[in-house]
């Protein structure tokens, strides 16, 4: 077989794999992660279900495929961010912006994130993903440019406080999906969650 075959072949396969993580993470949002099937996702995606595990075990590591695809966006986004020249204030303000606004339109998601951090957390014989979440990486890059830049003390470990602040964008998430998801509800809750931290780490 050519070479330019091998490469059309081996892209035809990252497209169907692709075709099924675009098609669980669509149907995770419109039905939860409970409410969908992998025979679900096949039949969105197209594909028979010996394709789905050719690429795939099983749904939940559909889900850290997902999971780790956001990871690579929120490295893309922090590249976008410094790009802009934003502060350390200005990047919090448009990252509070954006989780507001991607949380809005992907709630039925977070069961989904929420299900994969607290596993490990319930059941202590398992070990825990070490890799740092992609909301955590964000604000810990964005921390450390207020350090960098003389806004924010020194004297605060950038990834702890950030983790704080992960813990508290979940709590903020979870508290407005439960009050009824009213629109823009979310963004005021978490501009006033930051101050506060904000205001304990500026100079």
């Amino acid at each position: 077989m050519s070479q330019v075959s091998i490469k059309r072949t081996d892209r035809k396969k990252a497209l169907r794999r692709q075709s099924l993580v675009d098609s669980a993470k669509q149907l995770f949002s419109e039905k939860g992660y409970a409410g969908t099937t992998i025979d679900d996702i096949v039949a969105h995606a197209d594909v028979a279900k010996v394709t789905f595990y050719y690429y795939f075990k099983s749904k939940e590591e559909v889900t850290l495929e997902i999971r780790r695809q956001c990871l690579e966006e929120s490295v893309a986004y922090i590249e976008d961010q410094r790009k802009k020249n934003l502060s350390a204030v200005q990047m919090i303000d448009a990252f509070v912006n954006d989780v507001s606004l991607w949380t809005e339109n992907n709630w039925r998601l977070l069961d989904v994130f929420c299900e994969q951090r607290l596993a490990p957390l319930m059941k202590p014989e398992q070990k825990a993903d070490e890799k740092v979440e992609p909301m955590i990486m964000c604000l810990e890059a964005i921390l450390r440019r207020g350090q960098e830049t003389k806004v924010f003390r020194m004297d605060f470990d950038t990834l702890q406080v950030a983790r704080l602040l992960d813990l508290t964008i979940m709590c903020e998430q979870n508290k407005w999906i439960r009050s009824g998801r009213k629109s823009g509800t979310l963004l005021g809750e978490l501009k006033k969650s930051f101050e506060l931290f904000l205001h304990g780490i500026k100079l």
